[in-house]
């Protein structure tokens, strides 16, 4: 994986089979959720879909989770895909307490992501039969 440091914070990515794998590190407060907007919003990243590896995150204020959801909104609107990968428990049970995962698909690691991106993109991708009726 790539490294970034954007505003003194540590934010690994990679892209792969048409996905970005960003992969913050730390905490994800004010700070660092404005280095990991800019990351993803550049030309490199923002024409893929998007995997939040979240496994080296401490935790997430505020401004995360309202970033997360403007990005999946966004993402959603493009025509593109966003998982997260790798939650911590702890911050797995804030995200079910508010009921992201009912609308963020979550993955146990980077590789299930992968999968789940190309399985939802490969089940778009196939024809509609449209029957008449007699």
């Amino acid at each position: 994986m790539r490294r970034a440091r954007i505003a003194g914070c540590r934010i690994a990515y990679n892209i792969t089979d048409g996905c970005a794998v960003v992969r913050p590190e730390g905490a994800c407060d004010a700070t660092s959720t404005e280095a990991l907007a800019s990351l993803v919003n550049s030309p490199v990243i923002q024409s893929k879909h998007l995997i939040l590896d979240m496994s080296r995150v401490e935790y997430i204020e505020t401004p995360g989770y309202r970033w997360i959801l403007k990005q999946l909104k966004q993402l959603e609107s493009d025509g593109r895909k966003l998982v997260i990968a790798g939650l911590p428990s702890s911050i797995e049970r804030i995200f079910r307490l508010l009921r992201l995962h009912e609308n963020i698909p979550l993955a146990a690691d980077i590789k299930s992501a992968l999968e789940l991106i190309q399985s939802k993109t490969a089940s778009q991708d196939k024809p509609v039969e449209v029957r008449k009726r007699s």
